[in-house]
């Protein structure tokens, strides 16, 4: 637990004993009491140096080493407990992170969506911490239809994450509800509005796509505004209108539902705050019309079903891997 030890011995003085036990990992941490009747200041700075993590003078007095010792080994102690919580901690939340993305629609339903309606669904999702306030879901309607919805609650980490889950529940089988968006989503904010504390709050885009009648019907929250385009026409790709009062804050808001076709020559590309939000290395953002030309850089007038992974790339390119807020993009297309 704690090492006493001369600076003057035979063979081996303190100095080295205090080198070498640095180096090897199982005494790298012990403290190391350093007894040495030198007074000089530049040899005591060098035990210092070397990994002394006290230092007293002889004539030894007794009474000051068992203080000292005493002081050591409580802040050993200390320090093991905190270990021990960093480490449970951090099992938690690798826990709590396993169960927020087994919440996350699964390959195997992406693949089943696409083998029944011909729509391609391609995600990419990372917490820019072990938890995430980012969160989408997608469900398979009868008739063919697909409910979807992107959602960023405030903040990001433990409370984000759980207001993600309290969402999944909300959305657990609406059924029908998911057929009218602005109703759903009027509901899902009449329920957040009493479960969420005052600061917190959520937006949110909310839609429906049909494959049979080829149209998307949409309700959104302030959420980011996806872009919308046909392959062969990049020169009218746009942003939809996801205005609206964010989730949580007013149980008289009200919201209004969107339709427009959505054929086989169409895409959606649904994204979170931080693709717009984060400064690239030259200090600008990739929003607006930076977005849009990316965009319509990596389609031109030919259908491409590596956009999302292509946009995402380009974004860790000009920005580093590091995340300060978390990150989710979307994209609906029929290739």
């Amino acid at each position: 637990d704690i090492i006493i030890l001369d600076l003057m011995m035979p063979v081996m003085d303190g100095m080295e004993v205090l080198n070498l036990a640095r180096k090897i990992e199982d005494t790298a941490s012990i403290p190391i009491i350093v007894q040495t009747a030198m007074n000089d200041t530049e040899e005591r700075l060098k035990a210092f140096a070397a990994g002394a993590s006290d230092l007293i003078t002889k004539p030894l007095d007794a009474h000051e080493l068992v203080i000292r010792t005493k002081l050591h080994l409580k802040n050993l102690v200390l320090s093991e407990r905190q270990e021990q919580y960093r480490r449970r901690v951090a099992d938690e939340l690798s826990t709590a992170k396993d169960v927020q993305l087994n919440l996350l629609p699964s390959p195997q339903f992406l693949t089943e969506v696409r083998d029944q309606t011909n729509l391609n669904i391609t995600s990419f999702f990372q917490p820019s911490s072990e938890l995430g306030g980012d969160f989408w879901g997608a469900t398979h309607l009868e008739d063919g239809h697909i409910g979807f919805y992107i959602a960023d609650f405030s903040g990001h980490g433990v409370v984000s994450a759980l207001n993600t889950i309290r969402l999944h529940t909300l959305l657990f089988n609406v059924k029908e509800a998911w057929l009218t968006p602005d109703l759903l989503l009027s509901n899902i904010n009449q329920n957040l509005c009493e479960m969420l504390p005052t600061g917190q709050y959520a937006t949110m885009l909310l839609g429906v796509i049909s494959p049979q009648s080829k149209q998307l019907h949409y309700a959104a929250a302030a959420a980011p505004p996806p872009i919308f385009g046909s392959w062969s026409d990049p020169d009218n790709y746009k942003y939809l209108d996801t205005t609206g009062v964010p989730l949580g804050i007013s149980k008289s808001a009200s919201y209004e539902i969107n339709t427009i076709d959505f054929t086989e020559n169409n895409f959606l590309f649904c994204f979170s705050d931080a693709l717009i939000e984060t400064k690239l290395h030259n200090g600008t953002m990739l929003e607006g019309e930076e977005l849009m030309a990316l965009t319509k850089g990596f389609s031109g007038n030919t259908p491409n079903p590596d956009l999302l992974d292509q946009v995402v790339a380009a974004f860790f390119e000009n920005t580093g891997r590091t995340l300060r807020d978390d990150l989710t993009v979307l994209s609906f297309d029929y290739l």
